[in-house]
């Protein structure tokens, strides 16, 4: 591959390739989404990249990007030339080089029905947009001590996992009846030291207007005071550990210049992840959920889904945390035309809630991991589910299977009902791939890790 100086100038610190080591892919590309959101148009040109360049297969993550595998490194300059006409840009994947350097801002994941949800508290995908726009190819946040990951729900419930996330804006009211955010700091289930921890509510009030500031102000603390001679001590949760929230308040107010307002109510006002058929805030529109167990999609599903989303839709599709698409925009008249074309796809809208709320890794390609994979593993279990205990059954409880392949957790097993989390087992002269089993992790208010 032959690079010019203009080349690497005009792509650097907005694109990337990570590592692989499965399927025989040796490189991937994670495409950045900010809050999910993108149109039939952009999602067809992703899906041509796909079978292009990807053995034709796209996969949705739980932080609303999309993955391609198989990428070939002399491929990349044109992959990404691609994806710059169409508006995307990468992570940086910077947990390929040694050392606590590199990191930059994830994809910010918002409330995937932000705008559209009947009973919204406050729009945050603006708020996120604008974010993403100062944080790509920023070159004073390009070399963080780590990754850092921020979530937006603005829909009153945590359907974005705001306690996994280092920061995590919550729109609420305060005392006064004012819709502002809280946020919570420094989660992370990983089991990279000190190990798994959900993020600590800070008990401060956030006006919109400030939200971009705080956010901002945040991941300068990361950047300037992060641990920078060990990267595996260099996680947002542990400079939290070793700060404290008193201290992290105080940083965090000198930062922005002025004190920080309280907030002492509750976090969360209700349940959802979306699932299904939803009413919109517009009278006689509904959004539709459709369920994409482990987010694994063929280029040419890719564009039935962009199809449907011009025929039924506005052309607007959106990624879901728990690795699922949105059509929104839908008109009542349609709904029943399009529930008939979803469940001939077989997207069936009387599955059970399992199918739409269990996520799975792409523990194939990471190389830390033997058969049978995550993916495979939570289709097998939520099938099975169904098959002896009925939809009826299962959705008269909230049941959340996630699966991961390896102690990493990308997964977010240690949140879900019931959790398997995958290691390697020498049994005579072979290994085996097993899986510990986790049982009581939930999200919302009574958040809490599986034991």
């Amino acid at each position: 591959m032959s690079l010019e100086a203009a080349d690497i100038e005009k792509f650097m610190g907005l694109y990337s390739i990570g590592r692989d080591d499965g399927q025989g892919s040796l490189h991937f590309i994670r495409i950045k989404i900010p809050g999910g959101i993108l149109t039939s148009s952009q999602f067809r040109g992703i899906a041509s990249l796909a079978l292009k360049y990807s053995r034709g297969i796209a996969e949705i993550t739980d932080r609303q990007d999309i993955q391609l595998h198989w990428i070939k490194a002399e491929d990349s300059l044109d992959i990404f030339s691609s994806m710059e006409e169409m508006g995307f840009t990468t992570d940086m994947c910077g947990q390929g080089f040694t050392g606590a350097r590199y990191g930059d801002v994830r994809n910010i994941i918002c409330c995937p029905a932000s705008g559209i949800e009947r009973d919204e508290l406050f729009n945050c995908y603006p708020i996120a947009k604008d974010l993403t726009k100062f944080f790509t190819g920023n070159m004073a946040f390009l070399d963080l001590p780590r990754k850092f990951k921020i979530s937006m729900s603005g829909c009153g419930a945590d359907c974005t996992r705001s306690w996994i996330n280092d920061l995590a804006f919550i729109a609420v009211k305060n005392g006064y009846g004012k819709i502002g955010f809280t946020i919570l700091v420094g989660g992370s289930v990983g089991a990279s030291l000190p190990g798994p921890r959900l993020a600590k509510p800070t008990g401060v009030f956030i006006r919109p207007e400030e939200t971009f500031k705080v956010a901002v102000a945040v991941v300068e603390i990361h950047r300037d005071y992060g641990n920078r001679e060990s990267k595996a001590k260099a996680r947002f949760k542990w400079l939290i550990e070793g700060l404290g929230m008193e201290k992290f308040l105080s940083i965090l107010e000198s930062k922005i210049g002025g004190k920080l307002e309280r907030y002492n109510g509750q976090i969360f006002s209700k349940q959802t992840d979306h699932e299904g058929f939803k009413p919109q805030n517009i009278e006689g529109y509904y959004y539709v959920n459709i369920p994409i167990l482990g987010g694994r999609l063929t280029a040419p599903l890719m564009v039935k889904i962009a199809d449907l989303a011009d025929k039924y839709g506005s052309g607007e599709l959106r990624l879901t945390p728990t690795q699922n698409i949105i059509i929104p925009n839908i008109h009542e008249r349609d709904k029943d035309s399009l529930l008939k074309v979803l469940t001939e796809m077989g997207f069936p809208m009387k599955s059970s809630r399992v199918r739409w709320l269990s996520v799975g890794c792409s523990s194939d390609f990471c190389g830390k991991t033997l058969k049978p994979h995550a993916k495979d593993i939570i289709k097998d279990i939520v099938e099975y589910l169904e098959k002896h205990f009925g939809v009826e059954t299962l959705n008269s409880i909230k049941l959340r299977v996630n699966a991961s392949g390896c102690p990493n957790d990308c997964g977010a097993s240690l949140v879900a009902d019931i959790g398997l989390i995958g290691k390697q087992i020498r049994e005579e002269d072979r290994v085996r791939q097993v899986y510990d089993v986790y049982a009581g992790g939930s999200l919302g208010n009574n958040s809490s890790l599986g034991t």
